[in-house]
């Protein structure tokens, strides 16, 4: 079904897409975890500047059982836990790539400044 032609929004596959990643800090969580490739939950915290401790785990386990992150919990003292993309995460990061690029050309466009 094209995203065109939805005859309701809850079968969009667009509505779908954006109720997994849509919110103020998921597609910050997966980019930064993306990038790390594998990273611990306060150095990912470290990269997102203003997040609170509720909100990003909340975004994190969201995240992960959507299937975009994996959780790994290592048998250490003190525990260690690191996140790390899926499969599921990788494909869709080119698609990110492709919406900034989109959103960095109508900026220039608009002539928006950080």
């Amino acid at each position: 079904m094209s995203h065109y032609h939805c005859p309701c929004m809850e079968q969009c596959p667009l509505h779908y897409a954006m109720g997994i990643i849509g919110g103020k800090w998921k597609v910050q969580i997966l980019c930064a975890i993306h990038n790390a490739g594998s990273i611990r939950y306060n150095a990912l915290r470290g990269k997102l500047d203003g997040v609170s401790n509720t909100v990003l785990s909340g975004a994190l386990k969201e995240l992960e059982e959507d299937g975009l992150i994996c959780r790994t919990v290592y048998p250490e003292v003190p525990v260690r836990v690191e996140y790390s993309p899926t499969d599921s995460c990788r494909e869709l990061i080119p698609v990110l790539e492709q919406l900034s690029d989109w959103a960095e050309a109508r900026m220039a466009r608009e002539k928006i400044t950080d």
